[in-house]
C-alpha cells in the first residue's frame, strides 16, 4: 500500500508547480507588453530625432530683428594679431590701450599673445579700433 504521506507530497507539488506555472506565464506576458511598447517608443523617439535632424539642416528663414534694446549687432572676431596691428597703426603703447579700455598693460600683452581673450565688454571698444582716428583717438586719451 502506497503511503498517504508520499501521495500527498507529490500532489501537493504537481498542483504548486501548476501555480507557479500560471504565474510565470502572466508575468512573460506582461513582460513582453512592456517590451513592445519600449520598442513603440524607441522608434518615435528615433523617428523624432530624424525629424528635427532633417528640420536642422534645412536652412531657417532668415527673421529680421528689429533694431533696438537687446539688438546684439554682428560681431567681427578679435584675433591677437588684430589688436596688434590696429595698436601699431594708431600708433598707441600697450600701456596707452590698456588706458584706453580701463585695463590692465599686461591684460593687452596676453591678448596680443593669445593667451587670453577679451570679454565681451571690451569686444566693442576693440571693434571700434579699426575706424576710430587719430584725432579721435588722441581726443579719448586726453579726457
Amino acid at each position: 500500500m502506497p503511503n498517504i504521506a508520499t501521495l500527498l507530497k507529490e500532489e501537493i507539488s504537481k498542483i504548486a508547480r501548476k501555480e507557479v506555472q500560471d504565474q510565470v506565464r502572466e508575468l512573460k506576458q506582461t513582460v513582453r507588453e512592456q517590451r513592445d511598447a519600449i520598442n513603440r517608443l524607441e522608434k518615435q523617439v528615433g523617428s523624432a530625432k530624424a525629424a528635427a535632424k532633417s528640420a536642422a539642416a534645412k536652412p531657417a528663414a532668415k527673421v529680421r530683428k528689429p533694431a533696438g534694446i537687446g539688438d546684439r549687432r554682428k560681431q567681427r572676431r578679435i584675433a591677437p594679431n588684430t589688436i596688434k596691428k590696429h595698436r601699431k597703426r594708431l600708433k598707441l603703447s600697450q600701456a596707452e590701450l590698456g588706458e584706453l579700455l580701463n585695463v590692465s598693460t599686461n591684460t593687452v600683452l596676453r591678448w596680443e599673445a593669445g593667451t587670453s581673450k577679451p570679454r565681451r565688454k571690451h569686444l566693442p571698444e576693440l571693434d571700434q579700433l579699426r575706424t576710430i582716428s587719430m584725432r579721435e583717438l588722441k581726443k579719448r586719451l586726453s579726457e
